[in-house]
């Protein structure tokens, strides 16, 4: 298995995680159902692959910081535009990227083999 294929599976149980821990606990963040819910997941691990892809902001310390909270903030707020039963306030949606730049950032310093 592949270190990029192990990091995607990784990035796809921390969006669902992020998303369960979101929508319980911060308001007008809602998710119609389980399928949207995995749906939205997908979706978002896909604009972040595309627009990290695009424009390299992983590639540089502060693209993986600020840039990448700023640009998960635009991600998890447009979703809602593609994906029907997805609502997320844009305070939500800083809550939310805030958690999971977080959390992404400590997972591209560790070591996965």
């Amino acid at each position: 298995m592949s270190k990029r294929f192990k990091q995607n599976i990784i990035r796809f149980i921390l969006s669902l995680s992020i998303f369960i821990f979101t929508v319980f606990l911060t308001p007008n963040f809602n998710i119609a159902n389980i399928y949207i819910l995995f749906i939205s997941a997908f979706f978002v691990i896909l604009l972040d692959y595309l627009v990290s892809t695009i424009t390299g902001i992983h590639d540089y310390p502060l693209g993986r910081g600020v840039v990448g909270f700023f640009s998960c903030i635009v991600i998890l707020y447009s979703t809602q535009f593609f994906i029907s039963g997805y609502y997320i306030s844009i305070i939500s949606s800083i809550v939310a990227a805030l958690i999971y730049s977080s959390v992404d950032y400590v997972l591209d310093n560790t070591k996965m083999e």
